[in-house]
């Protein structure tokens, strides 16, 4: 089954610029159709702020209809069967909902897979960070009969966390193949993820019960850690950067220089257990903090775009909704003078290269990063190898060449 995709698509709504037409000549053939002004939208399975009174209101809603669903279809299927449905939205919110509803109605989510359902030029996905694949997931029944609570740590750390772990590592093997793009092979773990709380619930976290968007979570660290170590081949680990850097680089990793929501990042920062903090103006990060500072974009993209007239302090910009990583020529230029992270060392050492080419950028790297020089030309490669701009790519190539050259 096709089940509707949470708050994607608001097909009753799209449906009254038809109804409205088609009833004005078929009212009279069809009247038990075209009785009402405009389309039912009460009875819709979607995720519908404006008519729910809010967002959480309507998470509510949509999960509430799709217990009823999937009651019914656990009625419907032979004890055997199985029950398979694709679900394509990037949103933690709305896997939250459709899984714990699925879960709530007696199923086991078994299995779970990506299947490309958007070609790369598409205008579906072009310029976002935008998932490629829909997720086909496999269920089966579970027994209705109440068993015991599943531990979320359990004895010695081998809890379901470290089965979720286990599950999303073995995933990544598997998906490798594939060559999904970094959103695609997140939300592909996701199911793996909940395909392990499913068959162990409840899941207990002392006396807190564990959610599916907690599982989510866990897939998260797993995706990011892996994203890290892939693009770096192995030099460089979450653990081993400062906290800025770490989520610097993980967002660029999976959504480059793209707009993302706010609360995918949230979400993603609670797993790499790094807080998101709004900075007004320059800031200072003491030992032993973790957080990554956000500013407010006050104009659009490029040169122009200033929270303030010195640029931004923060790796991170917010407008509205939206969250995206900062341009080095968007930066304050006292904090790359003045780096505090190695995110600001890359991005101090790209605009040194642009003043004054290959000296001037070694000067820079020598003055701000002797000791991380390395590490800072590793970020280099992940900032050149990630980039799908062809200027700015260029721009990494040459100065990583040439400090190659050098070292």
């Amino acid at each position: 089954m096709d089940p509707p995709y949470y708050n994607n698509v608001q097909y009753g709504e799209l449906s009254d610029f038809y109804y409205v037409w088609q009833r004005r000549t078929l009212r009279d053939v069809y009247p038990e159709i075209y009785s009402r002004r405009l389309v039912n939208k009460n009875d819709e399975a979607v995720a519908n702020p404006a008519r729910d009174g809010g967002k959480a209101e309507a998470a509510e809603t949509y999960e509430r209809m799709m217990v009823e669903i999937f009651t019914e279809c656990r009625r419907v299927l032979k004890p055997d069967g199985v029950m398979t449905l694709m679900f394509t939205h990037k949103e933690q919110g709305a896997w939250e909902a459709l899984t714990r509803s699925l879960i709530e109605s007696g199923w086991d989510i078994t299995a779970s897979f990506p299947v490309e359902s958007e070609g790369s030029h598409s205008i579906h996905v072009a310029n976002v960070a935008a998932a490629e694949s829909s997720i086909f997931i496999a269920c089966r029944k579970r027994p209705l009969e109440s068993d015991l609570p599943a531990s979320w740590t359990g004895i010695g750390g081998q809890g379901v966390q470290h089965r979720i772990r286990d599950a999303v590592v073995e995933g990544l093997r598997e998906f490798e193949p594939l060559r999904l793009n970094p959103v695609d092979e997140m939300v592909a773990s996701y199911g793996r993820a909940l395909h392990v709380l499913s068959q162990n619930w409840p899941v207990m976290d002392g006396d807190d019960q564990v959610s599916p968007i907690r599982a989510m979570n866990e897939a998260s660290r797993v995706v990011a850690e892996n994203q890290i170590r892939k693009i770096t081949e192995g030099r460089l680990k979450v653990d081993n950067l400062d906290p800025e850097t770490a989520m610097a680089l993980t967002l660029y990793g999976i959504y480059g220089l793209y707009d993302l929501a706010y609360d995918e990042a949230l979400n993603l920062s609670r797993s790499l257990n790094i807080r998101l903090e709004g900075r007004t103006g320059g800031y200072r990060i003491d030992p032993g903090q973790s957080f990554i500072g956000i500013n407010q974009d006050a104009g659009g993209r490029g040169r122009g775009a200033r929270g303030e007239d010195t640029g931004f302090a923060a790796p991170l910009v917010r407008k509205g909704s939206k969250l995206r990583l900062s341009r080095p020529d968007e930066r304050d230029k006292r904090r790359l003078d003045n780096p505090q992270t190695d995110w600001d060392r890359l991005h101090g050492l790209l605009m040194a290269y642009r003043k004054g080419d290959l000296p001037v950028a070694r000067q820079y790297l020598a003055a701000n990063a002797s000791d991380q020089a390395p590490r800072i030309i590793d970020l280099l490669e992940v900032w050149a190898r990630e980039m799908d701009e062809d200027e700015p790519r260029k721009e990494a190539e040459a100065l990583l060449y040439g400090l190659k050259q050098a070292h």
